[in-house]
């Protein structure tokens, strides 16, 4: 870490934030007190230690309510607390475990944002999570860990690239899906085909790209009316899941 073994040198992690999954706050202290002590840990004076816990406070956007008890907090304040004390000693990697579980959309938004204001300051950021939607949301650089093992690493974009011969499903919602699929069947692409209440064609394809290339242009020219087009696989979690062999 940083050039050095931390399992010799603990010099390192004076340069690290740590947001734990689980936690052990004290619900009596204010946020206040709680990120300040944190900083006198980490060997500021109280002056320092006090200006740097309200600068963190206010990056998390607690500011107006630092000086509540935690015990009064939401579950997304009590992270976005957390995520403060991780950052008063300025560190130059901050590592997430697990930041958005828990939390309202609302928390999770704030939280996302503040993780991707973090990246855009240069600083180094490595999240855990299984939310794997919103994983895409914070970053396209993802490395997917299964069972100690790195099963693929890159963008989320290039990690679907390497799922070609695995086959994709596209649902079409339509009125006449029997007809429609008279015209779809065309594109050579398409493996296979089934229908849903006579509401749904769902396609099989294992090249999802060229398929939506030629969909649009076919179904405007047939005339038929179809109301939406969805990809219920093109996500993080159906690549672990093809990638893990069904097993996670």
């Amino acid at each position: 870490m940083f050039g050095e073994d931390p399992w010799k040198n603990t010099a390192p992690y004076s340069r690290v934030g740590f947001v734990p999954e689980h936690e052990k706050l004290h619900d009596w202290m204010t946020a206040f007190d709680f990120v300040t002590t944190f900083a006198r840990l980490h060997g500021l004076t109280r002056e320092e230690a006090e200006r740097e816990a309200k600068r963190v406070l206010k990056f998390v956007s607690l500011d107006d309510v630092m000086h509540k008890q935690i015990g009064q907090y939401s579950k997304g304040m009590r992270q976005r607390v957390k995520i403060a004390h991780a950052l008063v000693n300025d560190p130059e990697l901050i590592i997430l475990d697990e930041p958005l579980q828990g939390c309202d959309p609302l928390a999770r938004t704030t939280i996302m944002n503040v993780i991707k204001e973090l990246g855009a300051m240069g600083r180094t950021v490595l999240v855990s999570s299984h939310i794997l939607g919103e994983i895409e949301r914070i970053t396209e650089q993802i490395v997917i860990l299964h069972r100690g093992r790195i099963l693929a690493l890159g963008n989320s974009h290039a990690i679907r690239e390497m799922l070609d011969q695995h086959p994709h499903k596209i649902v079409l919602k339509c009125e006449n899906p029997r007809d429609v699929a008279k015209h779809v069947i065309e594109i050579e692409q398409i493996t296979g085909m089934s229908f849903v209440e006579n509401k749904k064609l769902i396609l099989e394809t294992n090249n999802l790209g060229d398929v939506h290339k030629q969909l649009p242009n076919l179904i405007v020219n047939s005339g038929f009316n179809v109301t939406g087009i969805d990809n219920p696989d093109d996500d993080l979690k159906s690549i672990l899941t093809y990638l893990t062999g069904g097993y996670l």
